[in-house]
């Protein structure tokens, strides 16, 4: 499962690089418990995050989603990724578009995008990262970033 604050199985990159603050506290058995996440916007109640969410444009969301994967992941807004789906999303393939309807302006995708839901406009996003990056509509990637959808994965998928 995905943490909120985009670590793997409860463990920060602080926590790896060994500066762990009080943060993150063992446990009896010796293990690393999650540490809480240090951005106020994770102690938001939920309703508020969402109803953020969905004042967002089209493109503010997708960005807003793939720097906060995790956190709306765990809030159902954003899809699950699969390892090939994260490869799609952190290189830069060539892959032609599968559908017609990314052959129009970007300007009037923005306008169908904003009758979607925000789940929907994730999926959308994530489905067809490369040719909506190549239109400026959604973000590069960060290393950051991909680390945390890289994550991410690797949480959802591990086994217990």
């Amino acid at each position: 499962m995905a943490l909120p604050n985009g670590s793997d199985q409860g463990v920060s990159s602080a926590q790896r690089s060994g500066n762990v603050t009080g943060s993150a506290a063992s446990g009896s058995n010796g293990a690393l418990q999650p540490a809480t996440p240090q951005h106020p916007f994770y102690s938001l109640p939920s309703e508020l995050i969402l109803d953020i969410v969905d004042l967002l444009p089209p493109e503010a969301f997708i960005n807003f989603a793939f720097a906060n994967y995790p956190l709306l992941h765990s809030y159902g807004l954003a899809p699950a990724l699969s390892r090939p789906r994260v490869v799609y999303l952190t290189t830069q393939t060539q892959i032609p578009a599968l559908f017609p309807l990314l052959r129009i302006p970007p300007e009037i995708m923005l306008h169908v995008m904003r009758n979607l839901k925000p789940i929907d406009i994730m999926r959308f996003a994530v489905a067809n990262y490369q040719d909506l990056a190549r239109q400026g509509i959604a973000p590069p990637l960060s290393d950051q970033t991909i680390q945390q959808l890289r994550n991410a994965v690797r949480a959802r998928l591990a086994p217990g």
